[in-house]
């Protein structure tokens, strides 16, 4: 017992908490695909086109179709990012995948078991 180390309860100074450094990999990760999804879309599509075809009565300019086609992608990569670490962190423990947790597969009995007057010559 001499030689155990204690462990310290405080937290590490600078030391972020786990639901902050969950909403920064959140948020992280959604910034990252809405970068890479906008590339993508506008590199094949052009924007005066589509605002053209889309939204003639307002006037919006280039500038403004790209911000909103970005916040657009980063709200449905921030829903799906959030999404999954929702699930990580709520999914099943470990072992459950080895049956732990689990309860034991029921008992399967013969039906003559539970009621003598059965005969089962009928069903074959």
């Amino acid at each position: 017992m001499a030689n155990q180390v204690k462990k310290d309860k405080r937290p590490v100074p600078g030391r972020w908490s786990r639901q902050k450094r969950d909403l920064g990999i959140i948020v992280w990760i959604s910034f990252m695909a809405a970068c890479a999804g906008t590339f993508l879309i506008f590199a094949v599509m052009d924007v005066d086109a589509l605002t053209d075809a889309w939204v003639l009565p307002w006037e919006i300019g280039s500038r403004l179709a790209y911000s909103l086609g970005f916040l657009f992608l980063f709200g449905v990569s921030l829903m799906a990012s959030g999404l999954t670490v929702f699930m990580i962190r709520t999914g099943p423990k470990r072992g459950h995948a080895r049956g732990k947790g689990h309860p034991p597969p029921p008992e399967i009995r013969s039906p003559e078991d539970e009621n003598p007057d059965l005969d089962l010559g009928d069903w074959k």
